[in-house]
């Protein structure tokens, strides 16, 4: 799939698993690094350290509109995730609506759409913000940029919010405080990867 060689059948991955269209090397490019952490109290969990590897994985499928890699990022771990957060429904953190129209697709959503799971659409981004080019101060700003697409109460739901990059936490605790506001009886945070402070 990635580096476009024929896929083998015959190796222990794909010997558990039959769906897997990745080659083994490729599997074990991309190696995970699960980190727990928690973001205003709450459990949070990332599979991938954002290493150069990741980055340019991210970039891919986000920069490049190639929709086919989205689900690599979790493709070993489906199972044990679809289990382990099998009655939550998934809240993914938003795009600003005209990139996603450019791409065609949201890349969280449909890096996360592997798990199927519930999914909601709470969020929305209002303002197009590159965070990438956004001062620490700025990037704490974020939370005037996002707002929930309505009032519905989650009383009595289970919420896994879902990213891709972990980075100062801006957005996510934005994120979180806005679901608090629904009441839900619970908040997990699971992203694709996290940053590493130096």
């Amino acid at each position: 799939m990635l580096c476009f060689k024929d896929v083998k059948q015959n190796d222990l991955y794909h010997l558990s698993d039959m769906t897997l269209d990745i080659c083994k090397n490729c599997l074990e490019d991309i190696r995970p690094k699960f980190e727990r952490f928690d973001v205003l109290g709450y459990k949070a969990l990332s599979i991938y350290e954002y290493d150069e590897r990741i980055k340019a994985l991210i970039y891919q499928l986000k920069g490049c509109f190639d929709v086919e890699i989205a689900h690599i990022f979790l493709l070993r771990y489906k199972t044990e995730l679809s289990l382990w957060f099998r009655r939550y429904t998934i809240v993914p953190i938003p795009s600003f609506a005209e990139d996603d129209e450019l791409r065609e697709f949201n890349h969280v959503e449909e890096m996360f759409k592997l798990l199927n799971l519930p999914m909601k659409k709470l969020i929305v981004k209002t303002k197009k913000i590159k965070q990438a080019n956004s001062t620490a101060n700025q990037r704490k700003e974020i939370g005037k940029h996002l707002s929930l697409t309505s009032n519905n109460k989650l009383y009595g739901e289970k919420i896994l919010l879902v990213d891709d990059v972990y980075t100062t936490g801006s957005t996510m605790k934005a994120a979180v405080s806005l679901i608090q506001k629904l009441q839900p009886k619970t908040i997990k945070i699971l992203v694709i990867s996290k940053t590493t402070l130096k």
